[in-house]
């Protein structure tokens, strides 16, 4: 974080121990043979029709988070699919 950056937030915030999820990222990054679930990613491209359906979601305005536990309908389709 920039110097300045750092400056302007609160003490409180400055202070604030470090992310747990960012200490196993930074323990995992530059393993050899590790992949880097932590972070959701994975160590394969993302598959051309995931690609086109996110491509479609952001042109139809799809850019904000979801309901913490899911859509509704995935998880249906989900529960039916298992």
């Amino acid at each position: 974080m920039s110097g300045n950056l750092l400056k302007s937030l609160r003490r409180a915030a400055r202070q604030a121990p470090e992310s747990g999820i960012v200490a196993v990222m930074d323990y995992g990054r530059d393993r050899d043979g590790m992949i880097p679930l932590w972070a959701g990613e994975g160590d394969l491209p993302t598959p051309d029709f995931i690609c086109r359906a996110a491509a479609r979601s952001l042109e139809n305005g799809e850019t904000f988070y979801t309901w913490q536990r899911g859509l509704p309908e995935l998880r249906q389709a989900l529960a039916e699919y298992h």
